[in-house]
């Protein structure tokens, strides 16, 4: 019998806005992240063999967006017996399975990159991004992935384009953070969107005009974080 993922909300907090030259709080979770190194891992590649997502003979298309994964998550994301999920009333539901995964950054979190239910747009990289960045949910499914972008309820998607291998998005208002490892989770959740919506090895993302790795606290040269297809 069919099931549907249960979706939680949690209620908004109030939270202080990344702005320009901003210092971030690096308490609790950033030390660990001092610790064990906060970059993605070393002697990696972030090239992957992920597509980017093709429109089906409907023209609709199956969006590929990154939520940061469950705590130990090791499968793919659940789904009913028969590859059936239903919609939220009262939001955007994300459906489907896990394709794919980044290798470990910051807190040893990870990014996983989940489809969504078919969508009819000419614009699925732009599509996925605003999914994210304009989501209001700051969970989703049982085990939960999580989306911390939810809470930076002032940010918007401005332009998303591709030229060759490298995918740069351009970002407006303000980004909300209350710690070092969800900066990164924020980065990389953004970083691995662009990448498998567009199929492409490398990401740009920027806030303003400025690097976001920069306007986050995290350094001016930051490496893609791989992403691993999952098989299944």
């Amino acid at each position: 019998m069919p099931f549907p993922l249960p979706l939680s909300a949690r209620p908004r907090r109030a939270l202080v806005a990344v702005c320009l030259a901003a210092a971030l709080a690096l308490t609790g979770c950033g030390d660990d992240a001092q610790e064990q190194g906060v970059g993605p891992d070393a002697d990696t590649d972030a090239d992957s063999d992920l597509p980017a997502p093709a429109h089906a003979e409907d023209d609709t298309v199956r969006l590929t967006i990154g939520l940061v994964s469950p705590e130990n998550q090791q499968a793919d994301a659940p789904i009913s017996e028969d590859g059936e999920l239903l919609d939220a009333e009262d939001g955007p539901t994300v459906q489907e399975r896990e394709i794919a995964r980044t290798e470990s950054f910051g807190c040893q979190d990870t990014v996983s990159i989940v489809r969504t239910v078919p969508k009819l747009t000419d614009d699925p990289l732009g599509e996925s991004l605003r999914f994210i960045v304009e989501d209001t949910r700051t969970e989703h499914g049982d085990p939960a992935f999580s989306n911390p972008l939810a809470d930076s309820e002032e940010l918007s998607l401005e332009s998303a384009s591709v030229d060759g291998d490298t995918v740069t998005v351009e970002l407006g208002g303000e980004i909300t953070t209350r710690s070092v490892c969800e900066s990164w989770q924020l980065l990389q959740q953004l970083d691995a969107t662009a990448r498998a919506a567009a199929g492409a090895d490398e990401a740009e993302v920027l806030l303003d005009g400025e690097p976001l790795s920069r306007r986050l606290g995290l350094g001016e040269d930051v490496a893609d974080a791989a992403l691993r297809p999952i098989s299944g």
